[in-house]
């Protein structure tokens, strides 16, 4: 389960950096008046920013997964979840 999550999650990631280059292309096309152009950028930025976050927490998650057989031969727990 965990591991679909996390697949999903970086497949999220995936697509919204490619939404951001896309706004990147958009900006660069001149089609836009300043205030348009400030407001997505500050838009670009700030999804960019919570992207950097998302894919942190979700590469530290899938390292803590793979520890989780070796923690629960340690402890003895020997539970699948579900």
């Amino acid at each position: 389960m965990l591991d679909i999550i996390i697949r999903r999650a970086l497949d999220i990631v995936g697509r919204t950096e490619r939404l951001i280059e896309a706004c990147r292309r958009l900006l660069d096309s001149e089609g836009l008046d300043e205030v348009e152009v400030y407001e997505l950028d500050c838009e670009i930025e700030r999804l960019g920013d919570a992207v950097f976050v998302a894919d942190k927490a979700i590469r530290s998650l899938a390292s803590t997964v793979e520890c989780w057989p070796q923690v629960a031969q340690a402890h003895g727990i020997l539970r699948t979840l579900h």
